[in-house]
């Protein structure tokens, strides 16, 4: 009797593995897992060539793949703790991939420290397409503002980096900078009084004791505007 319902018990187990291994295929059919970064990656300063390489494993599309809604967190010793994304690409067949990565690493709900890259494919072209930056350019500017440490503080225990990724007229409190090309210089005055700043693409970086949310304010908030 024992030996039956140990047999039974077996036997349900394993349907329960079946059922969460068709669940996980559901999900992720298509979609390799590919990390971006590792935890402590960006030390490295090889964030193009680190972009490069998911770019290729996940079949993306050079210089036509655009970069939306980007969000990384790193701690005071630029470890990150956690950074998600969504990329859209263009496909041969006129239809459009929308890939989402999510990675966590120090999240403070532990339930959420994974990886999960997942895509989709849709008809039309999205109405934001034409205004993103493309994903190549975007972490391209990022190595450069991390090798030029903009991102590292001392006073806050995270650092926030927020990006739409839309050409458009930004209007943050706190201090304003440009790129252009590799160098940095910082604005006199807000960009968004000035005509020649207008629709560029531009990056937040925020600083915050909590690594879950953030506020913007003058003592919080950088805005960086690529060029």
């Amino acid at each position: 009797m024992v030996k039956n319902k140990v047999i039974e018990t077996i036997c349900w187990l394993a349907i329960l593995a079946l059922l969460i291994l068709s669940i996980v295929n559901v999900v992720y059919k298509g979609t390799k897992q590919t990390l971006l970064f590792t935890r402590d990656e960006l030390k490295s300063g090889e964030v193009s060539k680190s972009w490069e390489s998911f770019r290729k494993e996940q079949q993306l599309s050079q210089h036509k793949a655009k970069i939306e809604d980007f969000r990384l967190t790193l701690d005071r010793d630029q470890n990150i703790s956690s950074m998600r994304f969504t990329v859209i690409d263009p496909s041969d067949d006129n239809s459009y991939t929308m890939l989402d990565y999510s990675s966590c690493f120090l999240c403070e709900d532990k339930g959420e420290d994974r990886l999960t890259v997942t895509s989709d494919k849709v008809d039309r072209k999205p109405a934001q397409y034409d205004r993103l930056m493309t994903a190549d350019e975007f972490f391209l500017k990022v190595e450069t503002l991390n090798n030029q440490h903009f991102f590292t503080t001392s006073r806050y225990a995270y650092t926030h980096l927020h990006s739409s990724g839309e050409y458009e007229n930004t209007s943050y409190d706190g201090p304003y900078f440009i790129l252009e090309g590799t160098e940095l210089k910082q604005l006199q005055t807000s960009h968004s009084l000035d005509k020649d700043y207008r629709n560029y693409g531009s990056i937040q970086v925020i600083g915050s004791n909590s690594s879950g949310s953030y506020q913007t304010s003058e003592g919080t908030t950088k805005s960086i505007i690529i060029r």
